[in-house]
């Protein structure tokens, strides 16, 4: 059983004895998944309560998000399995296992929702500032800028044209990073968030009492970013350019 004690108060050791018996509920959950898919799903939603308790206690890296994540998708929740793929991605951006992952959930969501054609040139134009942490493209800039200027040193020192072939990339890839990370730092992208329930309605305002903003209603698993939010409601922008009020809690936020 997990440590009846505050979460935030969970020792190194608590958290590891917690860990462990998420990793073997999870493994009985793979055993029974053939046979008595039932009792699998409720078995990976144990697991998935017990990376939680680690999550709610503060620990926060990307191999724990993506074990959150495949417990929920096995247990059936599929936004949330989505929400915590992305959290892990924004730790470990590249991992090929969590990439794959999270491209099947995303073809279990009910409503495929394509992005805007703008969004998605810009997406894929300028990829690696949407899918790699700020963190990283802080520390590649700074690099770059060291290795630019010992370069320019050397060059001044020696003057041979072969110090060109280091400066010009060196150049292109700081300031193509540097700035990337300035964008992020001083103008953050919206919230991004996930719907993790079905039958949501989206209205035309933040109440119950606006008319519904579209016909059909929105399933778990429909990723989008928060515009404004007012209470307990939130203005949200779909992947096509389409936006509405959502209650709050019909979503969770990265």
């Amino acid at each position: 059983m997990v440590p009846s004690v505050c979460f935030a108060d969970l020792t190194r050791q608590q958290q590891v004895e917690v860990l462990n018996q998420g990793l073997r509920t999870f493994d009985h959950g793979v055993e029974l998944r053939a046979k008595q898919p039932a009792e699998a799903r409720v078995a990976f939603a144990e697991a998935a309560a017990k990376f939680q308790v680690l999550v709610d206690a503060g620990v926060r890296n990307g191999r724990l998000f993506y074990d959150l994540g495949n417990a929920y998708l096995q247990a059936g929740r599929l936004g949330e399995a989505i929400v915590n793929y992305r959290r892990a991605e924004r730790l470990t951006p590249g991992d090929a296992r969590l990439a794959e992952n999270l491209r099947y959930a995303r073809t279990l969501c009910q409503d495929q929702i394509p992005i805007s054609g703008q969004r998605a040139f810009w997406k894929t134009l300028f990829f690696w500032h949407y899918t790699t942490a700020l963190r990283g493209r802080i520390i590649t800039a700074m690099l770059f800028y060291e290795l630019f200027w010992l370069g320019l040193i050397g060059w001044i020192v020696w003057r041979r044209p072969g110090w060109w072939y280091l400066l010009a990339p060196c150049l292109a890839l700081w300031l193509t990073t540097g700035i990337s990370a300035t964008i992020d730092l001083y103008h953050p992208p919206p919230l991004a968030g996930v719907i993790v329930v079905d039958d949501v309605t989206v209205h035309k305002g933040n109440g119950e009492g606006f008319e519904p903003q579209f016909r059909e209603k929105l399933h778990a698993g429909v990723e989008f970013t928060t515009l404004e939010r007012r209470g307990d409601w939130l203005n949200i922008e779909l992947g096509d350019g389409k936006t509405g009020w959502i209650r709050r809690a019909d979503a969770e936020l990265l």
